[in-house]
């Protein structure tokens, strides 16, 4: 099958979705197959655990908040207070049952002896989701991977970075990993190494990343990599994409420092997530601005497509400050944009510019990329990528079909486990909700309910896709407030509180840096009224001063 470079009719597209959903449920028998009997026994432990919603909350309190801690009096009595409130999970096994209520019962006693034992079983029934991150450890996991024909994407996880200090302790971190023999391909969030993000002041924050970008750049050109068929390649770097607010500083500074002439031989590759409307506005400038980058010499770039993985956390933070969310509010449209983004990279024109990571756990989706790329003929620029740890026998049944397949695998030292405490609970919040296809991974069939409901959620996408809006859904524009071009509340209007300014939003800054001329109503930035000085600054002072970080709180810090 052939398509043209423009979008394909829905009579084609409707071919390409059928022959989707043939290739997924190959995908979905080839995986039963490949299942282990360990994998098995995992699968009906979380199914048990799907029916068992206090088993549920227990695990993911006692990840999130008995675990933390280092010291291991604090762990115990979190430990105890969580077993009395919750009891103990019905989903586990027997002899799991029997040491969680002996370690409870024990540990306010005795918790230097027993709390050990119990946080290293933790780290040992997770070491094939986040990887150990000690040397010789580390290096066996990554050649047991690579011998069973995997290539592993690294992720240094860690705490949130507060200061300078820190920022240059991850940023060797970073480096290190670069360095070693082993290590192709790493991910580096900007705000991992840069720790005074403050987007009023944009184009000093822009510059102070590019600075830490091209640190990094120019490490990974000069150590390279052998490939088991004995190719050797520069090591390769790609920017995750964290909240909504780096949306935009993360991109200009990729943009920015791979467009200089120093730059333009290297190969990098950033992440959009299509929970976002803006991700596809923002992958259509990417690849403008790579097919010109190309055309002056420059290499390809690469872009990871994602669902997204921050909802909880973007809804709080759209709550306290008084935003709508940034993501769609239905998984209806972040499934259809996903869609639409896969479609528009896998175009020949798009693809030798922009190579294409397709990453998903969706069986569905991955059977869809396969199909545009077998339909385009794009086959050496678009891979896939999955989660190391999560549903291994599909990686394994994705992984001849696709050629490949690069595995994203957080890794963490033992004295920093607690850093991956946060990863742990999204992760588990995300696989277990009602809607992901992960949820049902443990007892899908061709003809079982669940996969039945997952085809049709697939193929209902395609109706949302031509008419899906990429218009951001935060739009506020203090300048367009400050000229009166926005209708002012009706008298009888309840009573709401005048959201706080969105710096992420390009309008708002420019209006800052032009002096910021006051909305109706209110004295303009540095100019405080009468009132507003017996307040102690009140409207004035939210805009002039730098945007609120969320509280680090269990559940949602930001040391992903």
């Amino acid at each position: 099958m052939s398509l043209t470079n423009d979008c394909p009719s829905p009579t084609r597209e409707g071919r390409l979705a059928q022959r989707a959903v043939e290739l997924a449920e190959a995908l979905l028998n080839d995986a039963g197959a490949r299942q282990t009997p360990e994998e098995r026994a995992q699968a009906r432990k979380l199914a048990r655990m799907m029916a068992d919603p206090h088993g549920k909350e227990l695990t993911i309190a006692l990840a999130d908040q008995a675990f933390r801690s280092h010291r291991p009096e604090r762990i115990a009595d979190q430990l105890a207070y969580l077993l009395e409130r919750y009891g103990v999970p019905q989903y586990m096994d027997w002899w799991e049952r029997v040491a969680l209520q002996l370690g409870g019962a024990m540990a306010h006693y005795l918790p230097s002896l027993v709390v050990p034992p119990i946080v290293s079983r933790l780290r040992h029934e997770t070491q094939n989701v986040i990887l150990p991150g000690e040397e010789e450890d580390l290096r066996r996991y990554i050649e047991a991977r690579r011998q069973a024909g995997f290539r592993l994407n690294l992720n240094q996880l860690g705490e949130a970075i507060l200061g300078e200090a820190e920022a240059a302790r991850r940023l060797e971190a970073y480096l290190a990993l670069l360095a070693r023999d082993d290590v192709e391909y790493i991910s580096v969030k900007v705000s991992s190494v840069f720790s005074q993000i403050e987007l009023v002041a944009f184009r000093a924050t822009v510059a102070h990343v590019a600075a830490r970008l091209r640190t990094l750049y120019r490490t990974a050109a000069r150590h390279q990599y052998r490939h088991p068929d004995g190719r050797v390649t520069p090591k390769f770097i790609n920017l995750d994409m964290e909240e909504y607010r780096d949306l935009d500083l993360t991109v200009t500074a990729f943009r920015e420092v791979l467009d200089e002439p120093e730059f333009l031989p290297v190969s990098a590759g950033i992440v959009l997530q299509a929970y976002l409307p803006d991700s596809h506005r923002v992958q259509r400038g990417l690849t403008e601005w790579a097919i010109a980058r190309q055309r002056r010499g420059g290499a390809p770039v690469k872009l990871r497509i994602v669902k997204g993985a921050n909802l909880a956390m973007e809804r709080i933070e759209a709550g306290v400050h008084g935003w709508p969310q940034a993501p769609f509010e239905t998984k209806a449209e972040v499934d259809a944009n996903y869609k639409r983004m896969l479609e528009y990279g896998c175009r020949p024109e798009h693809a030798e510019a922009v190579h294409l990571g397709i990453a998903s756990h969706n069986l569905f989706d991955i059977a869809y990329g396969l199909a545009l790329r077998e339909a385009f003929a794009v086959g050496p620029w678009v891979e896939f990528e999955m989660l190391e740890g999560m549903a291994n026998h599909q990686g394994r049944a994705v992984r001849a079909p696709a050629g490949g397949l690069l595995l994203y695998a957080p890794v963490v030292r033992a004295e920093d486990f607690h850093s991956a405490i946060a990863y742990l609970v999204r992760r588990l919040d995300e696989n277990t909700a009602p809607e992901n296809f992960l949820r049902h991974v443990f007892d899908l069939e061709p003809a079982a309910p669940q996969w039945i409901a997952e085809r049709e959620r697939f193929l209902a996408a395609f109706d949302l896709k031509a008419t899906l809006s990429d218009a951001p859904r935060r739009t506020q524009d203090r300048a367009a407030e400050a000229r009166g071009a926005l209708p002012p509340p009706r008298p009888d209007a309840p009573f709401t509180n005048t959201p706080d300014t969105d710096w992420t939003l390009a309008p708002n800054r420019a209006w800052i840096d032009l002096g910021g001329a006051a909305p109706r109503g209110h004295p303009a930035p540095g100019r405080r009224g009468p009132r507003a000085r017996r307040a102690g600054g009140g409207r004035a002072r939210s805009l002039a001063s730098r945007p609120r970080r969320l509280p680090l709180c269990a559940g949602w810090t930001r040391g992903r």
